[in-house]
């Protein structure tokens, strides 16, 4: 199973389009990227192992098997429980950091996930920017300096 999550990044958020076998399943909001503040922004693009937590409403994501989970993606509500870092997914982007019903959101992806066995079958996810955004982001980081 592929799993791609491509970013564009802006100010204040970080948007993505989660993608199972070239499928659009919804959208996604982080915190935005900031330079040298890791554990204020986004996950590093990058390769993670998807894992689900048995009793828990959210999917972890690790580096590795044995390794220590460095995110979750959750649906919005899970108040009080601290995560290093949120991928948030939304059923549509709204306007810059804002999206719409993350719990129907959450629902289709598991249900993208339906037939995967998690004690048998190993999930990873792609996190990359998205190729055609890429001059945008490029025209709003001079933006940003101005």
């Amino acid at each position: 199973m592929k799993i791609i999550l491509e970013r564009e990044y802006w100010p204040t958020s970080t948007h993505g389009s989660l993608f199972v076998n070239d499928k659009l399943i919804c959208h996604t909001l982080e915190k935005p990227r900031i330079s040298g503040n890791p554990k204020e922004s986004c996950l590093p693009e990058g390769s993670y192992l998807i894992l689900k937590e048995d009793q828990m409403p959210f999917l972890s994501l690790k580096k590795h098997q044995k390794g220590d989970f460095v995110g979750v993606l959750c649906p919005q509500g899970l108040i009080g429980i601290e995560f290093p870092q949120i991928i948030l997914p939304v059923h549509k982007i709204r306007s810059e950091g804002t999206g719409t019903s993350s719990t129907k959101a959450f629902g289709n992806l598991m249900r993208a996930f339906a037939q995967v066995n998690w004690f048998r079958d190993s999930l990873r996810l792609e996190i990359r920017s998205s190729p055609e955004k890429a001059l945008n982001l490029a025209c709003c980081e001079i933006a940003w300096m101005d």
